[in-house]
């Protein structure tokens, strides 16, 4: 098949298949009423999705790499006084007082999904 028929012919079947899908109708049913053949709609169905899949192989390969520089500040750990302990278990979990409201709740958040 010329390229250009395929592809006439493939957006025909792309606008059949999208209506099947919007019909709710099962692929039996929507076939007979059309009178097309199931093996035509599952033929045109695997067509069209090994051509996405090309396509989007294509559009992969085709994508340029770009290297981005990495910004590293090194920054030393010290650890602060605790400003609360939470024990569970052998679990022990301390905050500092620099701990930011925001990080405090996400880590009772996991906490509570976890306990």
């Amino acid at each position: 098949m010329s390229d250009l028929k395929h592809e006439v012919t493939a957006q025909r079947w792309a606008a059949l298949i999208k209506e099947r899908m919007d019909s709710g109708m099962t692929i039996k049913e929507w076939c007979q009423e059309r009178n097309i053949k199931e093996s035509q709609y599952y033929y045109w169905l695997r067509t069209l999705r090994r051509d996405e899949a090309d396509a989007a192989e294509q559009d992969l390969e085709a994508a340029p790499f770009v290297e981005l520089p990495v910004i590293c500040r090194e920054q030393e750990f010290q650890p602060g006084k605790p400003a609360g302990i939470i024990r569970k278990g052998n679990v022990c979990i301390e905050i500092t007082e620099s701990a930011s409201a925001g990080f405090i709740a996400k880590i009772m958040e996991a906490a509570a999904r976890a306990w």
